[in-house]
């Protein structure tokens, strides 16, 4: 049941995660983004509102029509994603103005957008030829203390290799501390056009802070906002598995600068190596869905 007092108490906390205003919005594809979002954060629901806006602390009402309705969308909303979350919507009227409100309740499962690509995208291929080069890097003893950019240099020229025209190091966006252009590890274009970036990392346990820094990094980079990026880390540890783990974990609750909508720790099920690892996270960047591969590679030890 949708509850006026839980919504303004939303409007009115700064710290409300859990609320996303729209002043307008019907497309079922921003919808599903929304509801997916919603259903995998640890409230136990949360709420879309239409008609209003929000910044922090501060919010604006700024009313819809009485006759508004969009039951069909958000049904072609549901039918987007993998799992059908608990919905309840209809209008609300606050301050004398008409808001219409859906309330999402969190489940157990994760929730994403199903897949309109087939396997031989040009991502999926992308990341195959990617892990296949990690497949490489692994198997050469020169690279088993290697630094972070030998290890990139390894990688790149792979990729050149296929066809790929790589700008490593390249200046572009903004630095970690906003002063001047950041350098991208390994940056892809193709047809000439920004095609995806590569923020790679060496990682001998589990540095959040870290780990954090070059997740933010990707959105700093990426100021086109491509289709996807990737996040490469070079893993030194002995327990393979249980470091896995505790990254999926960690990206899955990161607070990154553009909406998560969901994760998928199983999007490397059609790879079958247990010491090469992938998952996704799924966003919502201005209106549009984009994809983050998080690569794992296990570095042997000595």
């Amino acid at each position: 049941m949708i509850n006026i007092n839980e919504v303004l108490n939303l409007l009115q906390s700064p710290e409300s995660k859990n609320l996303i205003c729209r002043t307008l919005e019907f497309r079922p594809q921003n919808l599903a983004m929304f509801i997916a979002a919603l259903s995998n954060m640890p409230d136990e629901y949360g709420y879309i509102l239409i008609g209003a806006s929000k910044n922090t602390d501060q919010y604006s009402i700024t009313g819809i029509s009485a006759g508004f309705k969009i039951d069909e969308p958000i049904k072609r909303a549901l039918g987007l994603l993998t799992e059908q979350p608990i919905v309840d919507f209809g209008h609300l009227n606050i301050e004398g103005k008409n808001l219409y409100a859906i309330k999402v309740k969190r489940i157990t499962s994760d929730i994403f957008l199903k897949s309109t690509h087939n396997i031989e995208s040009q991502p999926d291929i992308f990341i195959r030829d990617l892990y296949l080069a990690c497949i490489k890097l692994q198997a050469r003893k020169i690279y088993v203390n290697a630094t972070e950019d030998e290890r990139n240099d390894f990688i790149a020229d792979l990729l050149e290799t296929n066809g790929y025209r790589l700008k490593d190091q390249t200046r572009r966006g903004s630095s970690a501390i906003g002063k001047s252009s950041g350098e991208v590890d390994i940056f892809i274009e193709k047809n000439g056009m920004p095609f995806t970036i590569i923020e790679a990392l060496n990682l001998s346990s589990l540095n959040t802070s870290y780990l954090n820094t070059h997740l933010d990094k990707i959105y700093s980079y990426d100021t086109t906002g491509n289709v996807f990026n990737v996040c490469l880390s070079y893993v030194k540890v002995k327990d393979f598995g249980s470091f896995w783990d505790k990254y999926c974990a960690h990206v899955k609750n990161h607070e990154y600068p553009v909406m998560l909508i969901s994760s998928d720790i199983n999007a490397d099920k059609d790879y079958s190596y247990s010491d090469i690892r992938f998952m996704t996270t799924t966003h919502n960047r201005s209106g549009k869905t984009t994809c983050l591969y998080h690569i794992c590679v296990k570095i042997q030890e000595t």
